[in-house]
């Protein structure tokens, strides 16, 4: 199953709005039938819609490509639905409560995300009931599920060998495998200490005029160097994910609506942060700034730090312990590193100047990125190598264990038969 949980939810949710305002479609009909289960053209064209607008295509338009997706798109449907069977007839198990946990809690925030009468208009333009779309949603959460309980069920059946692993290492030797993991290590970009030490004085300055109640408006406007919000008291409005910088979102984050942070440093220098509003999604913040501007220096520096960290790798250092303890970036130095696995043909365009000449287990030399500096390493370890293989065989049984089961079932594929449009298109 090509989605995750919340997917699946933005999915359904998104597409049933959008049906809402949609021009009048086809009279729904059944598309495939699998064993006792069926797929109707409604559901085809939900999973349709995303795919097609994520290749940019419109999911109303019709042309050729859109009818190639359309049969591709039900061929994955027909698959997941044969491997959910094949999963019940192995009494492979998931945890009901779990079922309904995802589903309160996914549910409940469309409901608040949309509003009471928001809610109750969309159900009325969809022609849904809220039992129905509830059970809709209830039966996609189970079926992702046991889909990935199903996966793990295969993939506890595949041993790797040592031997499959060296030759899998040999023949990538001169070239990178369809699937890579990276590791890398992170060095923040900060202001020479001397510049630090100046701006500390003003931040102690503002935060006990804040601790005996100055406003904090009054205070942006006379101290902060943002040109764009200092005029405003400082007022950011709201943003989502994304908008600002990393380390500046994660301070907003941490803080309840009222609270004023500690000072965050980020590429623009020192932040004090006021919190106004936490919504589902974005936060509501003002801001003081005191400029720190980084100079050729400071980006010589930080480059210096990571070819010591890269030439200690090259030595035999592990990548992992190096990541552990001088990365500046939490979240992956707790996982000695570890970054992500991205298939080489969706590589982001960023890394691909940095890493296309290299091979298993090499480094990069530094770039810089947002905030910081960085090394990434293509992960050539005896577990990660397991793990790229199993992935790939994963993909291989999966694809048997489909093939074989509907010798045994009964599919049925309806999508090109003749069907009547209804009489508004």
């Amino acid at each position: 199953m090509q989605f995750t949980l919340s997917a699946l939810f933005f999915l359904f949710f998104t597409m049933t709005v959008q049906q809402c305002h949609a021009r009048p479609e086809l009279l729904d009909r059944i598309v495939a039938v699998i064993d006792d289960e069926i797929i109707l053209w409604s559901e085809l064209n939900f999973r349709l819609r995303v795919t097609a607008e994520q290749e940019g295509l419109s999911p109303f338009a019709e042309s050729d490509r859109l009818a190639v997706l359309r049969e591709e798109t039900l061929e994955t449907m027909i698959d997941e639905h044969v491997l959910l069977l094949k999963a019940e007839r192995d009494s492979i198990a998931i945890d009901e409560s779990k079922v309904d946990e995802i589903l309160r809690e996914q549910y409940g925030a469309i409901k608040r995300n949309l509003g009471s009468e928001g809610f109750k208009e969309m159900l009325v333009r969809a022609g849904l009931r809220e039992r129905q779309l509830r059970s809709r949603y209830r039966k996609e959460i189970r079926h992702s599920m046991l889909y990935q309980e199903m996966l793990r069920h295969l993939a506890f059946r595949l041993h790797i060998t040592h031997k499959e692993v060296e030759a899998f290492r040999e023949s990538h030797r001169d070239t990178l495998p369809e699937r890579m993991s990276f590791s890398r290590i992170k060095i923040k970009l900060k202001p020479d200490t001397t510049v630090l030490g100046s701006q500390r004085t003003t931040l102690t300055t503002i935060q006990q005029k804040l601790v005996e109640g100055e406003n904090f408006e009054s205070l942006a406007r006379q101290y902060s160097e943002d040109p764009g919000t200092a005029a405003d008291g400082g007022n950011l409005g709201c943003f989502a994910t994304g908008q600002l910088v990393p380390r500046f979102e994660e301070a907003a984050f941490l803080l309840k609506p009222g609270e004023i942070s500690e000072p965050v440093l980020t590429q623009y220098g020192y932040h004090i942060i006021l919190l106004h509003e936490k919504r589902e999604d974005a936060l509501c913040a003002s801001h003081i700034l005191l400029r720190s501007s980084i100079t050729d220096h400071d980006r010589k520096k930080t480059t210096q730090e990571l070819l010591k960290l890269r030439r200690r790798a090259l030595a035999g250092e592990d990548f992992g312990d190096l990541a552990r303890n001088h990365s500046e970036e939490p979240q992956t130095a707790m996982r000695g590193g570890f970054w992500e696995v991205v298939p080489r043909d969706q590589m982001p365009p960023f890394l691909i100047p940095h890493v296309e000449n290299l091979r298993l287990g090499e480094v990069s030399e530094p770039f810089f990125l947002e905030d910081g500096g960085f090394i990434v390493k293509i992960n050539d370890d005896q577990s990660t190598l397991e793990s790229l293989i199993r992935e790939s065989r994963l993909t291989e049984s999966m694809r048997q264990t489909i093939d074989e089961f509907k010798t045994q079932i009964h599919v049925d594929k309806r999508l090109n038969e003749d069907y009547q449009r209804d009489g508004t298109s």
